[in-house]
């Protein structure tokens, strides 16, 4: 199946597993479906006793999630398993923040330009943390594009967007193919992928001067990554974000411009 968007970021919590045990982790992020004993042994080429032990001690920890398939004829049903959200934030007090944050302002807030207003100024507030903690590693201000893409590019990196930077002329675009907070994002696109937008436009506007209206992002609308644009001259308006259909969540017919 053909997914559009990124993938998860990959959580802390895998410095703590052994090399087998983390592929086999990998695996199931990677794949985002349930699968038996048998899949993740056939596609890791590993014994299905071997991998069932390593599922089930990912399951204890809280990383994968075990569940059954439905009855299907006589025997017991296969289990299957999946990560659990924990797996894919950047850490447990980032996703909990996350969470907080996003049902605070999705219950106190219409849906509409409201909501996503607020959202890129929580994204703002954001990045201007991001900017205080990097401290003596901050660039000198307004150095121009290609250095401020550079730094946000470190900061992406950080968080858990794993970016990907490209060039046509003089306007460039950061490919993100991790997500530290998928799920939320799928959920809540117009909050979640808004305060990125926002975090990213600070960012780019305290190290180069750039207009928050030439920083515009797509999100869920390409296979395997969102794409963060920073445009050279070309204003793309406030608002600067475009949302494709997301997969198992809410969502528009087709793509829509927030």
């Amino acid at each position: 199946m053909l997914k559009l968007g990124p993938r998860p970021s990959r959580a802390d919590a895998r410095a703590h597993l052994s090399t087998p045990r983390r592929a086999v982790l990998d695996l199931l992020v990677e794949e985002q479906e349930p699968m038996t004993v048998a899949q993740v042994a056939q596609t890791l080429d590993q014994h299905p006793n071997t991998v069932r032990e390593h599922l089930e001690a990912l399951a204890h920890a809280g990383l994968a999630q075990r569940d059954q398939l439905a009855p299907a004829g006589r025997g017991r049903p296969a289990s299957v398993y999946t990560y659990a959200p924990e797996a894919s934030f950047t850490s447990p007090e980032y996703a909990v923040l996350a969470q907080v944050i996003v049902g605070y302002l999705t219950q106190v807030l219409p849906d509409g330009p409201v909501l996503r207003q607020h959202s890129r100024e929580a994204g703002r507030h954001w990045g201007r943390a991001i900017l205080e903690r990097a401290g003596a590693e901050r660039p000198p201000e307004l150095r121009g594009i290609g250095t401020a893409v550079a730094y946000l590019r470190r900061m992406l990196e950080r968080t858990g967007f794993a970016p990907e930077t490209t060039r046509e002329g003089a306007d460039h675009t950061l490919r993100l193919p991790r997500c530290p907070v998928l799920e939320l994002a799928k959920e809540r696109p117009e909050v979640v992928c808004s305060a990125h937008l926002g975090m990213a436009r600070e960012i780019l506007a305290a190290t180069g001067g750039i207009d928050p209206g030439r920083v515009s992002l797509e999100a869920f609308t390409e296979p395997g990554a969102c794409l963060l644009h920073v445009r050279a001259s070309a204003r793309t308006g406030e608002e600067g974000l475009v949302v494709g259909p997301v997969e198992n969540a809410p969502a528009p017919a087709g793509p829509y411009e927030a």
